[in-house]
C-alpha cells in the first residue's frame, strides 16, 4: 500500500518575500494548486491515503474560495482518504466549521484517534496544553499491526505544547513517525526498525525556505518504512551570495551575480544578497540592479549587506556636499555598521535613488 506525507502547506499564508500584493496573490494560489496537483497524483499512482501533518491553512484569513478548492479536490478522488492533523498555525475548525466535509477526509482532534487499511493502523492527535504531558501514556497500538504515529510539533526531550518527546516514543510499537512543523525534508532514526520524517512544505513562501519542496512517499509494504522524497514544488526558491568588493558600477555587480544564478530556472524565485566591501566611487543603483535582475527570474530582490570601505583622511579636505556629509557621518558617535548604513543612504539621496534601508 501506499500513503503519501504532506504538511506545512500554510494555504493562503502571507508571503514573505515583499511581493507585490497581485503577485503574492497569484503565488497563493499555485501553492493551492500544487495541493490539487497532489490529489491528482495520489489518484494516479494509487495512494491510498495522504497523511496531512498539520498546517494545511495557515490563519483564520483562509479564503472561502480557498477552502471550496480544497474539498472539491478532496471529493474528486474519492479513493483517496485525506488523514487531516491540526497543526499549530492553521485553524482548521475554523475553516470548515459550516462545510459539508468529504466522506474521504478524515480530521484528527486533542484525543487519539486511529484508522486502519488491512495491518497498517494510522494513529494522530493533536497536542494541547492540556495533553502535552499525557498523550504518551495511551497511545493505542497495536499489536501485529504495522502502527503509524502523526504529531504536528519540535522534536524535543520534554514535554509542551508543540513539542514531540521522542524519548517518550522510542522503543514502542511504532514503525513510523510522520511528523510536521519543520518546512525542509529531514529524516531519522527513532529506533530499530523505524525512522521519523518531516516531509517539508509543498511549496516555499519566502527565502528563508529554499532548496526543493515536495511530499513524501511510504510503501508500507516494504520490510521497513523509509520515505521517498518527491519533488513537487512549481518553483524553487535559491538565495544566493554575491561579493562585490571592488565593483564599481552596476554592469560589474550583475555580471557577478549572473555567474551566481547560473543554471537557475528562469520560473523561480531568487534573493541577491550583496556581500564584500563598497567604496564612495562605486556607482552603484540598487534600484537599477534589482530591475536588472527582475528580468531573469519570476521574481526576485536585492539585500545589500556590504559595507563601506572609506578611508577618513581622503574626505579631510573635500569642500563638496558628499565630503561635508561623509566627515558629519564619519564624527558621529554612531557604530561603524550605522555609519556605513547612513553613508550608503544619503548618497543614495544624493544621487537621487531610491532609498533602501
Amino acid at each position: 500500500m501506499k500513503l503519501i506525507h504532506c504538511a506545512d502547506i500554510h494555504l493562503d499564508s502571507r508571503m514573505q518575500t515583499h511581493m507585490p500584493e497581485r503577485q503574492a496573490s497569484a503565488r497563493n494560489a499555485e501553492i493551492t494548486k500544487t495541493f490539487i496537483r497532489l490529489t491528482e497524483y495520489a489518484k494516479e499512482n494509487g495512494v491510498r491515503a495522504v497523511l496531512i501533518a498539520g498546517d494545511l491553512f495557515d490563519t483564520q484569513r483562509t479564503s472561502r474560495n480557498t477552502v471550496s478548492m480544497v474539498l472539491h479536490a478532496i471529493s474528486a478522488t474519492p479513493e483517496v482518504d485525506y488523514l487531516y492533523l491540526r497543526g499549530n498555525h492553521d485553524e482548521a475548525l475554523s475553516a470548515l466549521a459550516d462545510q459539508d466535509l468529504p466522506q474521504n477526509l478524515k480530521l484528527f482532534s486533542d484525543q487519539w484517534q486511529t484508522v486502519c487499511y488491512d495491518d497498517v493502523c494510522i494513529h494522530g492527535i493533536e497536542i494541547t496544553a492540556q495533553n502535552a504531558c499525557t498523550l504518551y501514556d495511551d497511545i493505542p497500538l497495536q499489536v501485529g499491526r504495522k502502527n503509524i504515529v502523526m504529531l504536528h510539533g519540535q522534536v524535543a526531550t520534554q514535554c509542551g505544547p508543540d513539542m514531540i518527546n521522542l524519548q517518550k516514543l522510542r522503543g514502542r510499537n511504532i514503525q513510523y513517525l510522520a511528523l510536521g512543523h519543520l518546512h525542509t525534508f529531514q529524516t531519522e532514526t527513532l529506533h530499530a526498525g523505524c525512522v521519523y520524517c518531516y516531509p517539508g512544505c509543498l511549496e516555499g513562501r519566502g527565502f528563508d525556505e529554499c532548496g526543493s519542496k515536495g511530499f513524501a512517499v511510504l510503501n508500507t509494504d516494504a520490510r521497513q518504512m523509509v520515505p521517498d522524497f518527491v519533488p513537487f514544488s512549481k518553483r524553487e526558491l535559491h538565495r544566493v551570495e554575491a561579493d562585490i568588493t571592488g565593483c564599481l558600477t552596476n554592469s560589474a555587480v550583475y555580471e557577478i551575480i549572473k555567474k551566481k544564478v547560473a543554471g537557475l530556472s528562469c520560473e523561480d524565485m531568487v534573493e541577491c544578497i550583496l556581500t564584500g566591501h563598497y567604496t564612495v566611487d562605486a556607482n552603484l543603483l540598487e534600484s537599477n540592479l534589482q530591475n536588472l535582475i527582475a528580468q531573469d527570474f519570476y521574481f526576485s530582490k536585492v539585500k545589500n549587506t556590504s559595507t563601506l570601505a572609506i578611508e577618513p583622511a581622503d574626505y579631510k579636505n573635500d569642500i563638496s556636499l558628499k565630503g561635508e556629509f561623509i566627515r558629519l557621518v564619519l564624527a558621529s558617535d554612531r557604530t561603524e555598521e550605522e555609519k556605513s548604513v547612513i553613508i550608503r543612504t544619503g548618497l543614495q539621496a544624493l544621487s537621487e535613488e531610491d532609498i533602501t534601508l
